[in-house]
């Protein structure tokens, strides 16, 4: 039996959006999923070049009954509202959402080794970039539309790679998180990972990260959205 055979979401499609800051982790996982679970598709605007043809990639792939993954930032309600649209269009199609909530501490220290990011040039670049989006990102709310969302910190994943095994528990985790979303209520085993961070975001809406987290980087420079990389 393969990861496929035991996968969640085998047979159907999600509109899968990643959450996070810049260097928080989102294309290690997107990669990775892409490579073990073949139904998702990564849509990576770092490497696309525009938000335009990320949306023109994930048409497509919903097209062909396959599954796409966002890989940007998505740090807003309205960066986030392209994706849902875009999956409603599909009928039957599920949106999740995977928020990489990695410390901003975690994040500037992986740009300074960074040299290989197709938008980012150097480490200077890197840092103002991260502070700008660290001002506005803010945490996903429920009624945002979402069936499936899960919190990832680096503690639940300490390696630097995923295997197909880990990616799999990801997904389940994230196929069993829908319940929070009908119900109201917080599953058992989604109190660690949920309550820490969701319901610091929930009390600042509005704010961003910035708010929670000035003491990790302050709003730095601030750069115009046509600027920015997305991932």
């Amino acid at each position: 039996m393969t990861l496929q055979d035991l996968a969640p979401f085998a047979g159907t499609r999600t509109m899968l959006i990643l959450v996070g800051l810049v260097a928080s982790g989102k294309s290690t996982f997107a990669q990775a999923l892409e490579h073990h679970f073949p139904q998702f598709r990564r849509c990576n605007q770092d490497e696309l070049g525009t938000r335009q043809r990320v949306e023109s990639l994930a048409h497509r792939t919903l097209r062909e009954g396959l599954s796409p993954c966002i890989d940007r930032c998505n740090f807003d309600v309205i960066q986030r509202s392209h994706w849902i649209n875009i999956a409603r269009q599909f009928p039957g199609t599920s949106i999740s959402v995977i928020v990489f909530d990695t410390p901003y501490q975690v994040c500037s220290a992986r740009l300074q080794e960074r040299r290989s990011h197709p938008t980012i040039k150097d480490p200077q670049q890197g840092q103002a970039i991260l502070a700008s989006f660290a001002s506005d990102l803010q945490f996903p709310q429920p009624n945002e539309g979402h069936d499936h969302i899960l919190y990832l910190k680096p503690s639940d994943h300490p390696r630097p790679e995923y295997t197909g095994k880990d990616i799999g528990l990801i997904l389940q985790r994230l196929q069993a998180s829908s319940t929070y979303f009908k119900r109201g209520n917080i599953q058992p085993h989604m109190q660690a990972s949920f309550v820490s961070t969701s319901s610091a975001s929930i009390q600042t809406q509005g704010r961003g990260y910035g708010a929670r987290h000035a003491h990790r980087g302050g709003r730095g420079h601030r750069f115009p959205s046509s600027r920015l990389p997305k991932s």
